[in-house]
C-alpha cells in the first residue's frame, strides 16, 4: 500500500472513532434528561453531538472510499507495468 492509502484508511478509522465517540456521547445525554418536552426535540443537549457524530462517521465512509479507490488504482497500474 502507499503512503496515500495508508493516511486515508488511518484518518478514516480516527473519524470514524471520534464519530462513534461523540455520538455515543450525545445518545448518553439524551437518555439522562429523558424525554421531558418531545414538542422541543431540537433542543434536547444530547442533539448536536449527535448530529456530529454521525456527521463524522459519514466522512470516514466517505476516506474509506477513496482509500479502496486509490488502492484499486494501484493494483491496475502495477497489473498494467508487468
Amino acid at each position: 500500500m502507499g503512503r496515500t492509502v495508508r493516511a486515508l484508511i488511518l484518518s478514516a478509522l480516527m473519524l470514524f472513532g471520534a464519530g462513534l465517540y461523540i455520538y455515543s456521547t450525545g445518545s448518553r445525554l439524551n437518555a439522562q434528561t429523558g424525554d421531558r418536552n418531545s414538542m422541543l426535540w431540537d433542543q434536547a443537549p444530547g442533539d448536536k453531538w449527535l448530529y456530529v457524530g454521525g456527521l463524522m462517521m459519514l466522512i470516514s465512509g466517505s476516506l474509506a472510499g477513496a482509500a479502496l479507490r486509490f488502492w484499486k488504482g494501484d493494483r491496475r497500474e502495477q497489473r498494467a507495468q508487468r
